[in-house]
């Protein structure tokens, strides 16, 4: 496993739901370590100072650094910092309305979320599927899990490194056939 190693979007989320699950902290500059009492007396960021305190204990990311450390936890690579990720780390990528990407086509499951503008990207999330989001939300919060049609998320991007739609896609049935309990059967010419 290496830094271009092809990771399925379904484990991406099941690392995700797993730091959900067990109360992941949020710190900025963290990608997955333990918080200790030490870290937390040695921190400079105010609102480290104000709340970090909290996760003493805990294991830690900021919103990036989730998808770092879960892509790690799985043998790959994703960029620590949510403005490369959008702008040299997504295959696919445009923008979001009340949680539906403005092309028309389905948000699939294991895509980032990212909220800002065209240039500025400043957090972003993992839509896990059925209109939610996870992410590593604040110092405040941490992890939690959220609604995508939120008016914060504005774009999404589907990540390299990532196979999303996990289930092996099914062969086009050919002109002329049709697809019978799995069997292509050839139709007559008066059937076609």
């Amino acid at each position: 496993m290496g830094k271009d190693t092809v990771v399925n979007a379904s484990d991406v989320i099941a690392q995700f739901k797993y730091a959900l699950n067990n109360d992941y902290g949020y710190i900025y500059g963290t990608a997955g370590e333990k918080w200790t009492a030490e870290k937390q007396k040695k921190a400079t960021r105010e609102t480290t100072k104000k709340y970090g305190s909290k996760w003493i204990g805990h294991y830690v990311a900021d919103c990036s650094g989730l998808f770092h450390w879960a892509y790690a936890k799985l043998g790959s690579y994703m960029y620590h910092g949510s403005n490369t990720m959008y702008k040299s780390y997504c295959s696919a990528k445009g923008q979001l309305k009340a949680g539906k990407r403005t092309d028309g086509k389905a948000l699939k499951p294991g895509t980032a979320v990212f909220t800002g503008t065209e240039n500025d990207h400043g957090h972003v999330g993992l839509y896990i599927g059925d209109g939610y989001v996870i992410e590593a939300a604040s110092t405040q919060s941490g992890v939690i899990k959220s609604k995508v049609n939120n008016s914060k998320w504005t774009y999404w991007g589907e990540l390299v490194h990532t196979k999303y739609g996990d289930a092996p896609q099914p062969e086009p049935v050919p002109k002329g056939y049709a697809e019978v309990t799995g069997k292509k059967v050839a139709l007559r010419k008066d059937q076609i």
